[in-house]
């Protein structure tokens, strides 16, 4: 994938993440799942780190700080629009999904390697 097509592609996937967290109202049902809102912030942040990796191929490090500056600021953001609230374990699970595809993205690459050498 050429860097301009990724990076129209990150463009979009952080504004769908971003309109996601800031405009979408938590749910008012009493039945819910459990932290499936942990679940959300982990795959988003999955789904962004990855975006982010084929769009920039930043340092792994440098991209976990960028995207742990993104989550703390959404949580923020959040603490300060009505009906919404912060909640650090919301940033614990968005740094969990970036690391997560880094992770495994290095495991692939190791992975591969080795069978590319054999």
């Amino acid at each position: 994938m050429n860097s301009i097509k990724a990076r129209i592609i990150f463009v979009v996937v952080l504004c769908v993440v971003s309109f996601m967290f800031f405009w979408h109202s938590p749910p008012t049902s009493p039945v819910t799942v459990q932290h499936l809102d942990k679940v959300v912030h982990f795959i988003l942040f999955f789904v962004l780190a990855a975006s982010m990796h084929y769009a920039f191929r930043f340092p792994y490090w440098l991209s976990m700080v960028i995207l742990t500056g993104y989550g703390i600021s959404i949580e923020f953001i959040q603490h300060y629009i009505p009906g919404r609230g912060a909640d650090v374990w919301d940033v614990v699970a968005d740094v969990a999904g970036a690391a997560a595809f880094f992770v495994l993205f290095h495991l692939y690459k190791v992975n591969r390697n080795k069978r590319q050498r054999a």
